[in-house]
């Protein structure tokens, strides 16, 4: 497991996102932008990814840190993206991605760590330590 690198556009990253959601269309030049972006951003955002023999990218999940007013200008840090390769899935990947964003969380100072996810996938993260504790709610914008 490592942090995310430029190289893994062509690792295939967005093609593991896409056992979790919609990704869209994205160039490299595009990759490379957000990417360069989220490097400058270095203590915000923690992206990880876990690679096979080949140095393809299997697995990946990311933790941003969230500064608050509150709690003392406490940080909260956001899992986010969860995702390993259907291929991969099954070899307790996920748990591991979840304990390490849950390290780098502590380490940097988090009172707490909190996610979103399905109902189908409540069970998995109860197994990682995690509890129901309310109610999701969103609200998404059409873009053009």
């Amino acid at each position: 497991m490592r942090p995310l690198q430029r190289s893994d556009y062509k690792g295939g990253m967005l093609d593991v996102l896409r056992v979790l959601t919609t990704v869209g269309d994205i160039d490299e030049k595009a990759w490379n932008e957000r990417y360069d972006w989220l490097a400058r951003r270095g203590d915000e955002y923690y992206i990880l990814v876990v690679c096979d023999g080949e140095k393809k990218v299997v697995g990946t999940g990311a933790v941003i840190i969230e500064r608050k007013f509150i709690r003392n200008l406490g940080l909260v840090g956001h899992i986010e993206d969860i995702a390993v390769a259907k291929d991969q899935q099954g070899k307790k990947l996920g748990l591991r991605i979840i304990q390490a964003l849950g390290y780098i969380a502590d380490k940097v100072g988090c009172y707490k760590t909190i996610l979103d996810c399905s109902e189908t996938n409540e069970g998995f993260y109860v197994k990682c330590g995690y509890k129901r504790t309310g109610l999701e709610m969103a609200l998404y914008r059409d873009k053009k």
